[in-house]
């Protein structure tokens, strides 16, 4: 295995901080890894402050986080789809799957085949019964993947939305471009997140309210599809006044998964702010649901049921962004040894 394909692996090594000078602290660099990593005396590395940790990084480096799995475990396979999503979410470059059961090669490329489709930078290529699958895309910034996002988002409230106001059946292929499009989108962020912390782990604090934040955030998106689709199934079923509110609670939706994704600041606290306040008033229906029911028809009662899941799912989302953005302009990390002093 060549020195590009190495695994990512943790290694804690200890070294002495040592002075340089009359000011300046130095510690070596380990002679394997300079060695693995082609670093020389007179060489450029990069050091990566993320508050309570400093890494080196080679400058220009080419090296791949490369995960290897042994292919003649049935697990692998069947579960291969899974395994290749959630390498590319968490920043990995390649995975590669060896086994010498004939057909697993076959097998193998016939379940990505799906993903291949949602994630177009999947690239598989099966030799000698190896099956190599390159999963590296281009490093995009957090926040823009954030901001794409909710532009899909947004794309997608609105067909619902000029669904209900016509009256019209829009076909479901239509729909299906769009949580193509909003999915592709949540990985990618998901995958930002991930990659711009430390390729391929997460790092700090701040990267890990972040990757939460992405993943419920994605969470809601699936449950907006679903309550999309269910909405045109059932909006024949809704009497005019009916229509009129749930295109107001989808509404409601919109602006607040608008502020939570394309239109949110990273360093503004109000914005999420703004959305909590239309999540609630979204959740405040979860106190009249009794009263709901008796006076409603089956299909807005089970609609406004759906939207009252979506918004909870946002509520979380929220306040972990509010939790990232407080503590990001807001505090100090301290880092405490374990020792206390005397009162």
């Amino acid at each position: 295995m060549s020195v590009n394909e190495a695994s990512r692996t943790f290694v804690f090594i200890p070294r002495k901080v040592q002075r340089l000078g009359a000011s300046s602290l130095i510690v070596t660099i380990p002679k394997e890894w300079a060695k693995r990593n082609n670093v020389d005396v007179g060489d450029i590395v990069s050091l990566v402050d993320i508050g309570d940790r400093l890494i080196i990084l080679p400058t220009n480096s080419t090296r791949s986080i490369v995960v290897h799995f042994d292919g003649r475990h049935k697990r692998i396979v069947k579960h291969v789809s899974r395994l290749i999503l959630c390498g590319f979410i968490f920043g990995q470059d390649k995975v590669v799957i060896s086994s010498p059961r004939q057909g697993t090669v076959k097998e193998i490329i016939e379940r990505l085949q799906n993903l291949m489709t949602l994630l177009p930078y999947i690239y598989i290529t099966g030799r000698d019964r190896k099956v190599t699958i390159d999963l590296e895309s281009p490093v995009e910034d957090p926040w823009q993947a954030l901001k794409t996002l909710g532009r899909h988002l947004i794309g997608y409230s609105e067909t619902v939305l000029k669904a209900v106001e016509s009256g019209e059946n829009v076909p479901k292929s239509t729909l299906e471009s769009v949580r193509v499009e909003m999915f592709r989108s949540g990985y990618r962020l998901l995958r930002a997140v991930t990659v711009n912390t430390a390729r391929g782990g997460i790092e700090s604090i701040m990267s890990l309210y972040f990757f939460l934040y992405a993943a419920m955030l994605s969470a809601a998106m699936d449950e907006m599809y679903d309550v999309g689709l269910e909405v045109l199934v059932l909006k024949d079923k809704l009497t005019e006044e009916e229509k009129d509110r749930i295109k107001f609670l989808v509404e409601m939706l919109e602006v607040a998964l608008a502020t939570l994704s394309a239109n949110i600041d990273p360093n503004s606290v109000k914005k999420v702010e703004e959305a909590y306040w239309k999540i609630k008033s979204i959740l405040d229906l979860k106190d009249n649901l009794s009263a709901i029911v008796d006076g409603s028809t089956p299909a807005y009662s089970y609609l406004v049921s759906r939207i009252i899941n979506v918004a909870r799912t946002l509520e979380l989302a929220s306040n972990i962004m509010v939790c990232h953005m407080i503590t990001q302009k807001y505090s100090t990390l301290d880092h405490v040894d374990g020792t206390s002093e005397e009162e």
